[in-house]
């Protein structure tokens, strides 16, 4: 398919489910995620930001924005096959795997959000049945879970839904995964440790640019 195919089916499923079934409080959008480690995703084609950190848009005049780990509350691939694309999808998920949130405070009243990053992989069609869903999920631990619309599928650990409650799971399934992030506080200062990723073809072929730490005021005890 087209890319210009694909944003569609990615904006139609946000328009027209996500963004209903979710609280307002939360953001979509693509992009790339990168950690304090200098770790990056690569293109994602849903994220589903915890609004409460800031993030960076990848060259002007482009929706596509670079988002920190500890401000993505999940990542959603969406396959319009997912049996055919299969492939595509594991290799984001390993892709992402890697990335690690590191928060600065963390209160909760249940459970304490995960180092990383949640992924979810939404086909429009794919496999008919359950079995095939897990056997397949097992090729890539790091799927939190899989739904397939057009059947009414959702996996997700030892938690299974089929029909018309496929989508009731996979929508509280996915937000108990992304409220977990409700009482955690980030510290974006911890980015500027990090090796910056090359940006120099971002704004302009031309122009470089470097980045360093400022000095932070240090106070000395007694003074």
């Amino acid at each position: 398919m087209s890319a210009s195919s694909k944003g569609q089916e990615r904006q139609q499923f946000i328009d027209h489910f996500l963004a209903h079934a979710l609280p307002p409080i939360y953001r979509f959008g693509s992009g790339d995620a990168t950690d304090a480690t200098g770790h990056r995703s690569g293109q994602l084609d849903v994220v589903i930001e915890h609004p409460f950190a800031p993030n960076l848009p990848i060259g002007a005049g482009q929706p596509t924005r670079l988002y920190l780990a500890e401000a993505v509350a999940a990542v959603i691939e969406v396959k319009s096959n997912l049996a055919g694309q299969w492939e595509e999808a594991k290799k984001t998920a390993n892709a992402v795997a890697p990335l690690r949130r590191n928060f600065a405070l963390s209160m909760s009243m249940g459970s304490m959000p995960s180092e990383t990053l949640p992924i979810y992989v939404v086909g429009y069609t794919g496999w008919k049945t359950i079995e095939t869903l897990r056997e397949r999920m097992a090729e890539c631990p790091a799927i939190k879970g899989v739904l397939i619309i057009e059947r009414g599928l959702f996996v997700a650990g030892k938690m299974h839904a089929m029909g018309h409650h496929a989508l009731w799971a996979f929508v509280c399934h996915l937000f108990r995964e992304i409220s977990t992030l409700q009482g955690a506080i980030s510290d974006p200062l911890g980015y500027l440790a990090a090796p910056p990723p090359p940006i120099s073809n971002v704004l302009s072929p031309s122009v470089s640019y470097s980045f360093s730490a400022p000095s932070l005021p240090v106070k000395e005890s007694g003074a």
